[in-house]
């Protein structure tokens, strides 16, 4: 009995590693398919928009600064799980001043925010090569932000290793891939268009 007993815990030592594995992948796919679905509704909201990126940030209510690009694409989603990485322990709850929905990602100020004004993104076109400029990204929930701006702070709101050595990004173009983040600057920077 007690052999028993000790080679089950030994194969269950041995497994563990791997199914904590199969785990993280799991979930590091999960955040992919999100980034991916983020990927497809700001191309609806393009097309519903004249080519227009969707905006960082709109004129909201009076009492707010505006309203976030997470609440503005809702109507493209129909889901605002897909706003939240499974791997992602400290979710921005709510941006300060703003409306906005519970998020791990956030938006390319680049290209959704230009001259950090309310509704001021450049249009699809404008973009040379929409496959090398990222639009979406994993944040730090405790920035309590909702996008980022390379230019500004380089890397620091950028959730760098959620998933391994690296986070999951989305691109222009709609394509959504994992990156190490020393690789969204070298040998090309993907944050500016």
């Amino acid at each position: 009995m007690i052999v028993v007993v000790a080679i089950m815990l030994i194969l269950s030592a041995m497994l563990f590693p791997v199914l904590e594995a199969v785990q993280g992948k799991a979930e590091r796919t999960s955040c992919l398919c999100n980034l991916r679905n983020l990927g497809m509704a700001s191309r609806l909201y393009a097309d519903d928009n004249d080519g227009r990126i969707v905006p960082a940030s709109i004129a909201g209510p009076p009492g707010y600064y505006g309203i976030c690009w997470d609440s503005t694409i809702q109507t493209y989603l129909r889901n605002e799980q897909i706003l939240i990485c499974p791997c992602d322990e400290n979710p921005t709850v709510r941006v300060p001043g703003r409306i906005s929905l519970p998020h791990s990602y956030g938006i390319n100020f680049a290209l959704a925010f230009v001259g950090g004004y309310n509704g001021s993104s450049l249009l699809l076109y404008q973009v040379t090569q929409p496959s090398q400029a990222i639009l979406f990204c994993e944040i730090e929930g405790s920035y309590r932000t909702f996008g980022v701006c390379h230019d500004d702070d380089g890397l620091e709101r950028v959730a760098q290793d959620r998933h391994g050595c690296g986070s999951n990004y989305t691109f222009l173009d709609g394509h959504a891939k994992w990156l190490r983040p020393q690789d969204t600057t070298n040998p090309k920077n993907l944050w500016n268009p």
